[in-house]
């Protein structure tokens, strides 16, 4: 059984990274970790709120259509996992031009396997 909370995980307005002063920051003063598919950096903040997101795909991923399913995809894996990052953690994905050729159930792996390596836990080979 998973140490999730229980009841609905939503993924509330404060928890988006929106202002691009903020994904300046998460970028230049946070861990990067190479995901394959998707860059990310880890920004942790000096208080206690909930993790954050922020999304980004440029043109190069695809049209506006494959562009917001990717951001949707990653979205929805930041709100599964979310429980998972310690609070005020900025989470900053970079989608990359591979990710849309990804399953999700693939795309899930990688991203619990980034969560452990930001967290400092030692990943479970698969």
């Amino acid at each position: 059984m998973s140490d999730a909370p229980q009841g609905r995980l939503r993924l509330q307005a404060t928890q988006r990274v929106r202002r691009s002063v903020d994904f300046d920051i998460a970028r230049e003063g946070g861990r990067r970790f190479d995901a394959g598919w998707f860059l990310l950096w880890a920004y942790q903040r000096d208080d206690v709120r909930p993790a954050r997101l922020g999304v980004a795909a440029s043109r190069a991923v695809g049209g506006a259509v494959v562009r917001n399913r990717c951001k949707r995809v990653l979205r929805e894996l930041f709100r599964r996992h979310q429980h998972e990052l310690p609070p005020g953690t900025d989470v900053v994905i970079s989608a990359r031009r591979s990710l849309p050729s990804v399953g999700t159930e693939d795309l899930d792996k990688r991203f619990q396997k980034t969560l452990r390596r930001i967290v400092g836990e030692p990943s479970v080979q698969q």
